[in-house]
């Protein structure tokens, strides 16, 4: 009884001739031994993102009306709610309703913290 594996095919016609396998190994072994190039934080939180931008977007323009009163907070909260909104909507399967809420919650944070922005300066 032969056991066969069967992610190899058998072929009958061919014989009992042992099949052989042509090798060359390269004379350039820095691609084999190269480490990956190193990711800034930024893009490796990008790439985590992957298809949540709606979410995140909603979550950041959240805090950024929440947090409108933190000198500058509500500001930066708010630019990222913006910006990650427009890249969901750009994506297909991204969650559309998400987004625009995200947008239009930045927006108001970004507002909010600008006239309270303006409001407190002039005391300083």
């Amino acid at each position: 009884m032969t056991v066969a594996d069967s992610s190899v095919p058998f072929d009958r016609s061919v014989g009992e001739a042992t099949p052989t396998v042509e090798y060359a190994p390269s004379t350039d072994h820095t691609d084999e031994t190269a480490t990956p190039p190193r990711q800034s934080a930024v893009v490796r939180l990008w790439h985590r993102l992957d298809g949540h931008h709606a979410d995140a977007a909603l979550l950041l323009g959240a805090l950024s009306v929440v947090t409108f009163w933190a000198f500058g907070l509500g500001l930066v909260l708010g630019l990222g709610a913006l910006v990650l909104g427009a890249v969901a909507l750009r994506i297909p399967d991204a969650d559309r309703m998400d987004a625009g809420i995200g947008i239009a919650a930045g927006v108001v944070g970004l507002v909010a913290g600008l006239v309270f922005l303006g409001a407190t300066l002039p005391y300083f």
